[in-house]
């Protein structure tokens, strides 16, 4: 995988990502790896970006995480809150009619999810 403009491969920014969402997710590289059909060594090694990976697999893993393949290639910083501001502002709103406990739970998963 080449270099982009900033001088990162495409490998580490594959790496990075799999290795956080694994872990924000607390998924297991053995999780990840029998989830995608594919061994602990390989997600090991991805993760270290000590080999690349097929298109196959890129698209496993993005089915894995339910992304699309192209944001496992894309730098973190790179989708902004900007970019689903109108959907998210549109979803606070209807909250609006719900019960106080019904949007406690919400702003409870929210906040479980962050940490």
């Amino acid at each position: 995988m080449g270099k982009d403009i900033i001088g990162k491969t495409s490998l580490d920014i594959l790496a990075s990502n799999v290795r956080r969402l694994r872990k924000e997710r607390h998924i297991t590289q053995s999780q990840l790896a029998e989830g995608i059909g594919k061994t602990v060594e390989m997600v090991c090694q991805l993760e270290r970006k000590a080999s690349s990976t097929k298109l196959s697999t890129l698209d496993d893993i993005a089915r894995f995480f339910d992304l699309d393949p192209a944001q496992l290639l894309m730098e973190r910083d790179a989708l902004r809150f900007d970019d689903f501001s109108t959907e998210l502002t549109d979803l606070f709103l209807e909250l609006q009619d719900e019960s106080p406990e019904k949007i406690a739970a919400i702003y409870n998963l929210i906040k479980a999810y962050r940490t």
